[in-house]
């Protein structure tokens, strides 16, 4: 049968991407590179006027989905091939997309960058033959397989924990975002379009609620319920709240709220280069699963 590509059209197709994605996890867990959140994260953080059947392509095969691919400005891609249809003839066409997006971009063409995990993969190699070379920036992808209750938080006296109530919130967990990620492009408005995403849940949105009411760290947990995996993105610290155990109480508190949920796994990524972070998941309990390095094509 043929492979056939096509451009992304609205909400259903997003959930047959989800599919593909939970399906990658039922079949190779945990070495998937991503979750469901991923796409829903990336789509909530764009422009709302973006048009995404320009930026999100679907390939088929007798009307079943067999690989997906997207790009985001600047010259950013990723994608995922179903395991079996995982060969250089559609990775090409999945690259050849790509490439034609960051080599018409409205301000000029784009390098276009992408990552692999470290080893001798076939992903690696494929890169390599499509001009991609590999950079210094590295990315940590920590995993934890909850066989029980993750322990309980741990805060400092006049601290809580606790998840978001509702739109009341929505001002106070920009604030802390943009205060934690600074400089950040984080908005009440964009926050509200991660809220309206699909996987997106008020129960696991995490918060540490200061002694003067103001919020102090976060932890948003999202759940794949099909594949039973969630994922922290993202987590965070205000910076006057900093060196007291809080974004670790946050953890601990989203671990237990996905666990309960039904999560068997739970990833996150980190910088490699970021030793507060790495020394921070790994006292959550979580392990390196692996690395994965950014490539880059010039333009």
């Amino acid at each position: 049968m043929t492979v056939i590509g096509r451009d992304y059209t609205g909400a259903e197709d997003l959930a047959r991407i989800s599919g593909l994605i939970s399906d990658a996890w039922l079949t190779a867990r945990p070495h998937v590179p991503f979750t469901i959140v991923t796409l829903e994260w990336l789509m909530a953080n764009q422009p709302p006027e973006t048009d995404w059947s320009t930026r999100i392509r679907l390939w088929e095969e007798a009307g079943e989905l067999v690989a997906v691919a997207w790009y985001w400005p600047p010259g950013n891609a990723d994608g995922l091939v179903r395991a079996d249809h995982d060969d250089d003839a559609v990775w090409d066409e999945v690259y050849a997309w790509q490439r034609e997006l960051a080599a018409s971009a409205a301000g000029g063409p784009e390098p276009l960058s992408r990552f692999a995990i470290e080893g001798p993969t076939p992903e690696r190699a494929r890169l390599a033959r499509h001009g991609f070379t590999p950079t210094d920036l590295t990315l940590t992808q920590w995993h934890q397989v909850l066989v029980g209750p993750p322990p309980g938080p741990l805060l400092p006296p006049g601290y809580r924990v606790r998840t978001m109530s509702g739109q009341a919130d929505v001002a106070a967990r920009v604030e802390v975002h943009r205060a934690a990620f600074a400089p950040s492009h984080m908005t009440v408005e964009r926050y509200r379009r991660v809220m309206s995403m699909p996987h997106h849940a008020l129960d696991r949105d995490v918060v540490v609620e200061a002694p003067d009411g103001t919020f102090a760290a976060f932890t948003l947990a999202w759940l794949d319920p099909v594949a039973g995996v969630g994922e922290f993105e993202p987590v965070g610290t205000h910076p006057d709240h900093q060196r007291r155990g809080l974004a670790l109480a946050a953890n601990r508190y989203a671990l237990r709220l996905l666990y309960e949920a039904g999560a068997r796994d739970v990833i996150v990524f980190s910088e490699t280069a970021n030793v507060a972070a790495q020394a921070l998941y790994a006292r959550a309990g979580f392990t390196s699963l692996a690395e994965h390095r950014r490539w880059e094509r010039s333009a």
